[in-house]
C-alpha cells in the first residue's frame, strides 16, 4: 500500500512512516572526471596559469642560460612581485578573488543552489568591506534572486560567516549583490568620530543640499542623509541593507 496519488489506484498509507529517499544520479567515469578534476581545475585556473607562467619563464631561462639564467629569472620574479607595491597588490588581489570564488562555488552547491544543469550563481566581482566581502553574482537561467535569499542561512553556514545579505539588481534581475558579513564593523573602530568634525578647521564649508554623513551601516559603509533633497528625506548607504530611508528619518 502506498500514498494516494490522483489518477492511480488508491490504497492505505504505509504503516511505518519513512523519509523520502533522494534519487541520486548514477556515477559514471565522465561525471567523476568533471566533478573531481575539471571543475576544481577550472576554479583554480588563475593559480594554475600563474604557476605555469612562472614555471615556463624559469624553464626558458634554464634552457637559454642554464641554472644561472633560471636563478636570475626566479630572482627577477620575486623582485617584481615582492618589491613593487603595484604588482604585489595585483597578485594578492587576484589570489584573494580566486579564493573567494572557490569558497562561494562550494557554499552555493552545499546550500542547494545548483540548477538541473549543474549551474550555480557565478561571482562576477568581489571586493573587501569592513564587515567581510561584497559580491556581485550572476544567476543561472532558471533561478531568481528569491532563490538565493531563501538559502542565506545555509550560505552563511557554508561560508562560516555570521550572516549573508542579498539584494537584487534594480536594472537587471539576473544580477544580485551579496554581502558576506564576517564581523561587526563597529567593533574595530572604538569611539567613532564624525567624519566632518575637522571640516571647519580646514576651512571647508558644505551646503545643506549635500548629503550629510550620519553613521556606519552593518556592512561598514558610510551612511549619509540628504536633508533638503526634493521629496521625503532619504538615508542612503553603499551596501546591502543600508537603505533605511523614509519620511521622518
Amino acid at each position: 500500500m502506498g500514498p494516494q496519488v490522483p489518477g492511480r489506484a488508491s490504497g492505505l498509507p504505509p504503516a511505518i512512516e519513512m523519509p523520502a529517499v533522494p534519487i541520486r544520479a548514477q556515477s559514471t567515469p565522465e561525471s567523476r572526471l568533471t566533478v573531481y578534476v575539471l571543475r576544481p581545475a577550472w576554479l583554480a585556473r588563475r593559480e594554475i596559469g600563474l604557476s605555469l607562467g612562472a614555471g615556463g619563464m624559469v624553464g626558458g631561462g634554464w634552457l637559454l642560460w642554464d641554472w644561472p639564467g633560471a636563478l636570475g629569472v626566479w630572482v627577477s620574479l620575486l623582485s617584481v612581485f615582492g618589491g613593487m607595491p603595484g604588482a604585489r597588490g595585483w597578485l594578492t588581489g587576484l589570489l584573494w578573488r580566486a579564493r573567494v570564488i572557490r569558497r562561494w562555488d562550494r557554499a552555493a552547491r552545499f546550500a542547494g543552489l545548483a540548477t538541473h544543469n549543474d549551474r550555480v550563481p557565478r561571482v562576477m566581482h568581489a571586493a573587501r568591506t569592513a564587515a567581510g566581502e561584497r559580491l556581485r553574482v550572476r544567476l543561472p537561467k532558471g533561478s531568481a534572486v528569491c532563490d538565493v535569499e531563501e538559502r542565506t542561512p545555509w550560505l552563511a553556514s557554508s561560508l562560516e560567516a555570521s550572516a549573508v545579505l542579498v539584494l537584487g539588481d534594480e536594472v537587471n534581475a539576473r544580477y544580485a549583490s551579496v554581502e558576506v558579513i564576517r564581523r561587526d564593523p563597529l567593533d574595530g573602530f572604538g569611539v567613532l568620530a564624525w567624519p566632518w568634525v575637522d571640516a571647519p578647521d580646514a576651512g571647508w564649508v558644505a551646503s545643506a543640499w549635500d548629503p550629510m554623513p550620519v553613521g556606519v551601516s552593518e556592512t561598514g559603509d558610510l551612511v549619509v542623509v540628504s536633508l533638503l533633497s526634493e521629496g521625503a528625506p532619504e538615508t542612503i548607504g553603499a551596501g546591502v541593507g543600508a537603505e533605511i530611508g523614509g519620511p521622518g528619518r
